[in-house]
């Protein structure tokens, strides 16, 4: 059995039993110190962030800076509407808290997608309501310059964009949404991505490489634009990419590199760099975004977006794992460690607006990861990312609690949210892996999807092979007969170039492409009738539609009265994941609940 910290279980467990069941444990993301009643002695938390804030005969007191006033208000509208809920008043009590890390944000790839300033906005809102206070904002890529330029206009011209053709933010809007961000102690990074991803900054130029002096010179023109659009003190960080320069029209050498860097220092910003990626001179923040190592080399302060923070990546009831187990900042000192940002990178067109926060799981990722980002883990378990621990381990009490906590916001704190929150409860499902012997790998799996092998983390691998057959079992006990629907997946897509890594798409008449079948009450349940079929080579271009079970309709699956079986068998021939889901669900996959009465066990 593994175990976890037992400090971190302790803490969830006093914390949580205190006040079982009612409005302050239900917070997310959960507070430092929560007592019942308004009387303190010690003196008030200090420090960028920390607040104080006492509730008495239902008059309200906060202590605070300017940043962590904003923060106690935040938590005061979380208590006030958790309170309405059920029909109570806020009870008397103290709450100190105050964040780990000094950024904690979402990174939102606008260059691949244009994206509308009214959906960057209520990403925006939703990030400052779980006390995030950074909004990476990427806005150029090979598939478009997005930000407008009035020194270099030809960079908005329809020939420079190959998606979302004539889409891009004027300078105007661009403030507009700074602006926004500020009221609400949110602050912008700005990207403007170089030397790599830059097709579309050499087709509006004309410019074969940015090795010339020229596409130097004019790239060092557009940050002085950038920073010219808001004073230091309100966007104080450029970032600049530097990440993934591979092709010739791509290497600079390093003179291009230092005056880039000097531009941005000049104009009084720090500068900010993905690692791994092109030395930046002088950078004074890493963004780590690959691997499991450290890959810093130096002291350099850093922000972590490593593995599954890059939420493009991952299924919404993987995000539970992650959230709960995946520590932010693993390495160096208290002083490095400046805090995390959520990675939404959807390389694939789309064929709306919205699909970036609906087929990545947006919002879910918010409220989840806001516990982790604020206070951190006491441990990291990379063995745990993608994989719950049985039951009675104490870590599980860990994902348990944090999904009890997930569900209370999305009920009564979110209740009529118009944007998709696609996440249900899954703790209480119990499945048994088998291999194609029959021999049991594993018993009492608590979640709805279940990955044999990861395709990032062997460590979260129930078996080490890459090719084989497996079978997923779960019995689910029904008060009544129940028509719903579920949420079946067999391949779960990466939204960023995923489908090439495991093409062809299913047929019609294919769960996956490997033969991946699935049987309730020993009656096979056929797949849908995908809107793209038996799709090869590299589809980016063809905009996902129902490819992942939570951004298409549910499945309709009839349950009986009493004990009912689920079958999944599960071969894999290569390919990128390794992954059964299967969620019965009721409503829509934007916005799905539980089927009350059921249970689950892992043996007949």
């Amino acid at each position: 059995m593994k175990t976890c910290g037992l400090a971190v279980f302790s803490a969830v467990l006093l914390a949580g039993l205190a006040a079982r069941g009612d409005v302050l444990d239900e917070l997310m993301p959960r507070p430092r110190q929560v007592e019942r009643g308004a009387k303190v002695a010690s003196q008030a938390p200090a420090g960028p962030g920390a607040y104080r804030l006492q509730v008495k005969n239902g008059k309200l007191k906060i202590e605070g800076d300017a940043e962590g006033r904003r923060y106690a208000m935040a938590t005061f509208r979380q208590l006030k509407k958790l309170a309405e809920a059920e029909g109570e008043e806020i009870p008397d009590c103290t709450i100190d808290d105050w964040p780990e890390f000094k950024y904690r944000g979402l990174m939102l790839d606008c260059g691949r997608n244009y994206q509308s300033v009214e959906s960057i906005k209520d990403v925006i809102a939703m990030l400052a309501a779980y006390k995030f206070n950074v909004f990476h904002w990427h806005l150029t890529d090979n598939y478009g310059w997005r930000l407008e330029s009035k020194k270099h206009p030809e960079l908005q011209k329809k020939e420079a964009f190959s998606r979302n053709v004539g889409k891009f933010y004027t300078q105007a809007e661009f403030k507009e949404v700074l602006a926004f961000a500020r009221k609400l102690g949110v602050t912008v990074i700005p990207e403007l991505d170089m030397p790599g991803h830059t097709l579309a900054f050499r087709k509006a130029t004309d410019i074969g490489s940015l090795a010339d002096d020229k596409a130097k010179a004019i790239l060092g023109e557009l940050i002085d634009e950038l920073c010219a659009l808001a004073p230091a003190a309100e966007m104080p960080i450029i970032h600049l990419g530097t990440d993934e320069a591979r092709e010739r029209g791509e290497k600079v050498p390093q003179s291009h590199l230092d005056y880039w860097a000097q531009k941005v220092t000049d104009n009084g910003r720090i500068l900010m760099g993905w690692s791994p990626g092109l030395k930046l001179p002088g950078q004074s923040i890493k963004q780590l975004w690959m691997g499991a190592n450290d890959p810093r080399g130096d002291k350099t302060p850093y922000i972590d977006s490593q593995n599954s923070y890059y939420i493009n990546h991952v299924d919404p009831e993987e995000l539970l794992s992650v959230a709960a187990y995946q520590q932010p900042c693993r390495w160096g000192g208290k002083a490095e460690k400046l805090g995390a940002i959520i990675g939404v990178w959807h390389d694939d067109a789309i064929a709306d607006t919205e699909d970036v926060v609906r087929m990545n799981a947006v919002y879910p990722a918010i409220v989840l990861l806001s516990d982790n980002f604020w206070r951190g883990r006491e441990q990291d378990e990379p063995g745990l990312y993608a994989r719950l621990p049985e039951p009675g381990d104490k870590c599980f009490m860990l994902a348990a609690d944090l999904e009890r906590r997930t569900l209370a916001q999305r009920d009564k704190v979110l209740k009529g949210l118009k944007h998709p929150f696609p996440y249900v409860a899954q703790t209480a499902m119990r499945w048994r892996l088998t291999d194609g012997e029959g021999r049991v790998i594993a018993e009492n799996i608590p979640q709805a999807t279940v990955y044999p092998r990861h395709f990032w983390f062997p460590k979260a691998a129930y078996i080490n092979a890459n090719d084989g057959v497996v079978k997923l079992e779960t019995w689910i006990k029904s008060e009544r007969t129940v028509e719903c629907g579920a949420w079946i997946g067999m391949t779960g897509f990466s939204r960023s170039d995923g489908r090439s890594r495991d093409a062809p798409t299913p047929k019609l008449g294919e769960w996956n492409k490997h033969g991946a079948t699935i049987e309730l009450n020993g009656k096979a349940i056929p797949p849908p009738k995908w809107t793209h079929p038996g799709v090869g080579g590299n589809p980016k271009e063809t905009p996902l539609v129902d490819e992942d079970y939570w951004y298409r309709a549910p499945t309709p699956i009839r349950l009986e009265k009493g004990v009912n079986h689920v079958v999944i068998t599960l071969p894999k021939r290569g390919g990128w994941k390794w992954i059964g889901s299967f969620t019965p669900v009721l409503g829509t996959s934007d916005h799905p609940r539980e089927v009350p009465g059921l249970s689950y066990s892992s043996r007949p």
